[in-house]
């Protein structure tokens, strides 16, 4: 917007009145002096005539603001979206000053900042200082000059490459993630650009003019860009048109020469200029075209099998292909071998450099809109493309952003997992799940990981306590949500709920095990009659699931209960004497502490654990008595699971028994809505049918 907030204050006011208003009455509605007023409203006739409204003088009677209602109605909203910046917060803030000095290459007393911003010069002074390092990166600078003012320095080229960084910066990610070949979608997303509030850089009727002009060219060169290529030629292309239409600079830039190649590059830029001359009405400065090659040639091309022979590079083959055997040694020596061996990494590569060294060496930005996304899924990949990365910066002799590492994390990803895809399982792998108990957070996570890894890994859960040597021998690795010491095992500590990035830690740690042989292990059995045994088992497992299904019961606590309260009560109702009943309370704090059992994201908590204060395995759930708890710490929380088991010689019995309890949560969608809808006899029900199915499945039946 090109008025101050005071100005923008006393638009507001004279947009209310549809007769004169004296300045001194503005002033006094304002809270400022007379003065004031009189030198805000000096200069604005250019900025209000853009809305085709004008300010209309009176004398004795004041002013006015002069224009149709559409036209007031359009500055009324232009307004409103200036009003919603917030200049309290220091990074919204300094964000909008990056804006100005890019908007306006004009110097400006540091006095007209602070008063844009509404704080002090020092303030003002301290913001720019705060932006060096974004503008250094795009090789400009701030020049600050007594008497003169505030000025940005750089090269033509370098303040364009600035302008579209910010423009894309200042973007969702979202507008380009939803891209598809449609020109519909590219269409609104480069509106998208644009139409951000404050940040309108470029005006949107010309991004969509440069854009149907490419449309009507039909270049099949453009047709191959990468939609985020597309979009970074029309927005490099307004950009030019703009600038030339408000007088553009001197047109000589020492960094970009003119074309003086006869290629087919070469001509599809003199193309684009033509015809954006006859659409602008302009005179393009034939620097112009030096600049669109530039970015021709470091535009990213969809890949495709033919596209490596048909593709322009003036790029040595012999050195880039060195290079490329240099990154992939730095990437990772152990796979180096594998990836030598894929085509098509090695083809895709090739053509995504090519483009990449132009860009590099002539210092052109390119935004990698899933960075972030790129970082925190592939974190171990992306580490490993920096290395890879390092090699090209040290043959260009240029630094290599992240954006552009973000790229190649893509594509030795891809590789990898084509890599994995290729290699065969040669043996199981054996995965132990601990947690405190064995049966309620392990039990979650085995239900969780079951669907999610190969079927030739076997999956068992295990309480902290009960891993014995012979469960050590037979494991190949643990995972563990709780800072356990298992000496002499191979141990993943991972979150409850086992985010992407830990999965992919799992499913690597599978792939390693499954390549090396098993450790022969030698268990003793004793011979026993198997009949007796099936009749021992039959047993102690009816009885289990029988007093489970007898105990089980719905308590209701109040909404404001505090935690302590929540297990103080439950371990009441689960034990009669009080001595045993504060046993209970402790071992469940004091599971609390190790690892926390509240998780909001599945809107139930599981209080769990094994105890000599209880003689038999129970399940119980609670509901508040509202819609949800609404103490702290059970914030988005509907539901309490409370499962115990005693701690005896049946461990593994207890364990298995509740751990398809816990794991119903997760797999059985009727079981899980019975529980969230606190209804008691569907629970009862569903419990029923659960267990009775555990029971056929252990005993074979």
């Amino acid at each position: 917007m090109d008025f101050t907030p005071r100005m923008q204050a006393i638009l507001r006011r004279l947009l209310k009145e549809e007769d004169y208003l004296s300045e001194q009455a503005l002033a006094d509605d304002l809270g400022i002096s007379k003065r004031t007023v009189q030198r805000e409203l000096e200069g604005t006739e250019k900025a209000l005539s853009s809305y085709k409204l004008k300010l209309v003088r009176q004398k004795r009677a004041g002013i006015r603001l002069d224009g149709s209602p559409l036209d007031k109605k359009n500055l009324t909203q232009a307004l409103s979206d200036a009003s919603a910046m917030d200049f309290s917060d220091k990074d919204t803030r300094r964000r909008y000053l990056l804006f100005e000095l890019l908007r306006d290459r004009m110097p400006k007393k540091l006095l007209y900042y602070s008063t844009l911003l509404g704080v002090s010069e020092a303030t003002a002074a301290s913001d720019l200082e705060s932006l060096s390092s974004w503008l250094e990166k795009n090789n400009l600078k701030v020049l600050k000059k007594q008497g003169y003012g505030v000025l940005l320095t750089g090269s033509e080229k370098d303040y364009r490459e600035a302008m579209h960084r910010f423009i894309s910066e200042t973007t969702s990610a979202d507008a380009f993630k939803d891209l598809q070949n449609a020109d519909e979608s590219l269409s609104k997303a480069l509106a998208h650009v644009t139409d951000k509030g404050v940040y309108q850089l470029l005006n949107t009727h010309t991004i969509q003019r440069v854009y149907d002009v490419l449309v009507k060219l039909g270049e099949k060169k453009i047709d191959q860009f990468t939609d985020t290529a597309k979009i970074g030629l029309i927005i490099h292309i307004a950009i030019a048109v703009e600038r030339i239409a408000k007088g553009q600079p001197d047109d000589t830039d020492e960094e970009v020469v003119p074309i003086l190649e006869d290629s087919e590059d070469a001509a599809l830029a003199r193309r684009i200029v033509a015809a954006m001359e006859a659409e602008f009405q302009i005179t393009m400065p034939p620097i112009e075209a030096s600049y669109l090659l530039l970015h021709i040639k470091g535009a990213k091309i969809r890949y495709q099998d033919n596209d490596l022979l048909d593709l322009p590079s003036s790029v040595d083959e012999s050195e880039l292909l060195r290079v490329i055997d240099a990154m992939i040694e730095a990437f990772d020596t152990r796979l180096a071998y594998d990836l030598r061996c894929d085509d098509e990494f090695l083809q895709g590569l090739f053509v995504h450099l090519q483009p990449t060294i132009i860009r590099l060496q002539h210092h052109l930005n390119i935004i990698n809109p899933l960075l972030d996304a790129i970082k925190e899924e592939y974190a171990d990949v992306f580490q490993k493309a920096k290395r890879a990365a390092n090699v090209l910066s040290l043959s260009l002799d240029t630094p290599v952003s992240d954006d552009e590492v973000g790229y190649l994390t893509i594509h030795f990803g891809a590789a990898l997992e084509r890599i994995k895809g290729n290699k065969a399982f040669t043996r199981s792998v054996s995965i132990g799940i601990v947690c405190a108990s064995g049966f309620g957070i392990a039990r979650l996570m085995m239900t969780r990981l079951q669907n999610k890894l190969p079927k030739n890994v076997q999956l068992q859960t295990y309480g902290s306590d009960s891993v014995t040597e012979e469960v050590l021998k037979q494991t190949d690795f643990f995972v563990s949500s709780l800072p356990i010491s298992l000496p002499g095992a191979d141990v993943l500590f991972v979150s409850p709920l086992i985010s992407p990035s830990e999965l992919h830690r799992i499913t690597g740690k599978i792939e390693e095990y499954a390549h090396v042989p098993k450790k022969r292990v030698f268990i003793d059995k004793p011979e026993e009659d198997d009949f007796v045994a099936v009749l021992d088992k039959t047993q102690l497992l009816s009885k289990e699931i029988a007093d489970i299904l007898r105990a089980y019961r719905q308590y209701t606590l109040p909404a404001a209960v505090t935690f302590a309260e929540a297990v103080h009560t439950l371990a009441s109702e689960a034990v009669e004497d009080e001595e045993q009943s504060a046993q209970l309370f402790d071992a469940i704090i004091k599971r609390e502490r190790l690892n926390s059992q509240i998780f909001p994201e599945q809107d139930f908590a599981l209080l769990h654990c094994r105890t000599t204060a209880v003689n038999q395995a129970l399940f119980y759930t609670a509901v508040p008595d509202k819609d949800t708890f609404t103490n702290p710490y059970f914030h988005g929380i509907s539901t309490i699971l409370f499962l115990v088991m005693p701690q005896d010689e049946q461990s593994r019995l207890h364990t298995d028994v509740l751990g398809s309890i816990s794991s119903a949560m997760v797999s059985d969608s009727a079981f899980s809505q019975a529980v969230y809808g606190h209804d008691e006899e569907k629970i009862r029900c569903h419990l029923q049918r659960i267990l009775k199915g555990y029971f056929a499945q252990a005993l074979g039946l």
